[in-house]
């Protein structure tokens, strides 16, 4: 498995799609493109797109702040943090990049 998306939903003209996947160098990259009316109200624009890069070597201690102690593939593990659990993904990454050097970037 490469990719796997986390959620996908589309609320009248609005969208958002978050996946992870790995980069060219084997971290996992959680992404996402938000679509519409509510985004434009906000940036000026109808379209954000944002990512963190978990480097490979931190991905056990950031597993771990999702209370997973044990895993083969790190995309197998943010799966299952799919649909409605994606906000405990999110509150990971906040709090992991207080002391863990993820990588954030984004563009609207």
């Amino acid at each position: 498995m490469t990719e796997v998306v986390i959620v996908d939903e589309q609320i009248g003209a609005d969208s958002r799609r978050i996946w992870a996947t790995f980069d060219a160098g084997g971290n996992p990259v959680i992404s996402g493109q938000t679509i519409g009316s509510k985004v434009e109200r906000f940036l000026g624009t109808n379209e954000y797109e944002s990512g963190h890069m978990v480097p490979v070597e931190h991905m056990s201690s950031f597993l771990a702040l999702l209370g997973v102690e044990d895993f083969e593939n790190s995309l197998d593990v943010i799966k299952k943090f799919s649909g409605s659990e994606y906000n405990k993904i999110a509150d990971a990454l906040e709090m992991a990049k207080k002391f863990m050097p993820i990588k954030f970037s984004s563009r609207n």
